[in-house]
């Protein structure tokens, strides 16, 4: 069993990372094998604060950097994210509502601005319905994200105008799955009728409910219920990484084999900042900009869980304020959906064929190949670019692409 937990963790490894196929040799260490394995078994790590896998897979990358560059005198790997972003985020809202009576509203009215809250109560703002509000926003800075409509909670009928619309305008709408689709095949059978019925389509991404989540059950459920990608695994009560990753990965089945599915873990939700830490909008936007930070330093994945319905609240509306940090940043923004079809497209394998390095398939647009040389050497493009000088290079690689470096 654990020789086929260290096939796992070695596929892992080198898809994230982006390396040759192969050049782990024995640069994989088995505590990080061990660790790796736990947590994908449900194992809860004592601090989720910070990516420890994540920085492990980092330690791995340095030696081999280190190693190919003494033997080889070049090191080559793909980027993680289109044209060499620094990082990535991706953009997701869960749907819990879309309408509250006034007697909510005037319950809740603390929540809101004096506008927002004369508005809801006459009924002329739908303040708990921001789906295009949120999307036009989004586009405005060239974002798009995911939304996930539950199957159950409101008559889909009310959403299918806005759902349709977005759809068209590029944005990803997905399940939010109900209660106990997590670990019942006939429950989440059931929803995806539902939301079939109601929207008119099959949802390709799925986010849980509450987060609900079993190890031992809920991938292969997610599997067989034909997803292309997954993005529940996180924390209700903290902030930070379930499984200490910071980048998607396919999960593994029961033989460690892994699944076709595609787990996006999450990172933050902003109801742990205002509703289980108590955060005010400064301190919650703090920490907002420390998982950023944390993203730029291991060329990492913010995955950020926005409600919906939250975006005219106070701590809510800090979403507009990301958004500009965002495109501030410039790092590669996605929905699930694009962040999904990145990660698999990227995935196609880099393998050495005596001297040259080349790509199994045809390299999608904005594929970049970080390439480093040791002195006096010089490296050979056969279809495909180079740019900067010195040692480090970057390589825009097309079809055909082959690299040798003398």
């Amino acid at each position: 069993m654990m020789a086929d937990a260290r096939s796992y963790a070695a596929s892992l490894v080198e898809e994230s990372l982006g390396l040759v196929r192969g050049q782990l040799d024995d640069a994989l260490r088995q505590d990080l094998v061990d660790e790796l394995s736990s947590v994908m078994r449900g194992a809860h790590p004592d601090d989720v604060g910070r990516p420890f896998i994540e920085e492990r897979m980092l330690s791995v990358l340095s030696e081999v950097r280190e190693r190919a560059l003494e033997r080889d005198g070049f090191f080559a790997r793909k980027a993680r994210w289109p044209n060499a972003a620094a990082f990535a985020v991706c953009l997701t809202h869960d749907v819990d509502n879309v309408s509250h009576p006034a007697s909510h509203i005037w319950k809740t009215r603390s929540r809101f601005g004096a506008a927002d809250l004369i508005g809801g109560l006459l009924g002329v703002v739908r303040l708990y319905d921001n789906v295009r509000m949120i999307s036009k926003k989004e586009g405005e800075h060239g974002f798009r994200s995911s939304f996930y409509f539950m199957s159950a909670n409101y008559p889909l009928s009310r959403v299918r105008k806005a759902s349709d619309a977005i759809r068209d305008g590029g944005w990803d709408v997905g399940l939010h799955g109900d209660f106990g689709t997590h670990d019942s095949p006939e429950k989440m059978n059931e929803a995806l009728s539902r939301f079939s019925a109601g929207l008119g389509f099959r949802p390709n991404g799925l986010r849980e409910h509450y987060l609900k989540f079993d190890f031992g059950k809920s991938w292969e459920l997610m599997e067989d219920a034909g997803f292309d990608y997954d993005t529940t695994v996180g924390t209700n009560d903290r902030l930070g990484y379930r499984l200490g990753l910071a980048s998607p990965f396919h999960p593994p089945g029961p033989d460690w084999t892994p699944l076709n599915l595609l787990e996006i873990p999450l990172t933050l939700m902003d109801t742990t900042l205002w509703g289980y830490l108590k955060r005010t909008e400064e301190e919650g936007f703090s920490d907002c900009i420390r998982f950023v930070e944390t993203a730029e330093k291991t060329e990492g994945l913010l995955t950020l869980l926005w409600h919906q319905e939250a975006v005219r609240m106070r701590g809510g509306r800090v979403y507009w304020k990301l958004l500009q940090e965002f495109k501030t940043r410039g790092c590669y923004v996605a929905s699930g959906s694009q962040v999904a079809h990145w990660w698999r497209v990227r995935s196609l394998p880099m393998v050495r064929d005596g001297r040259l390095i080349r790509l199994e398939g045809d390299p999608p647009k904005d594929l970049v190949i970080r390439l480093e040389l040791a002195e006096g050497r010089e490296p050979t493009v056969r279809s495909g670019t180079v740019e900067g000088r010195g040692s480090s290079r970057s390589v825009r690689p097309k079809r055909g692409f082959e690299l040798e470096v003398s």
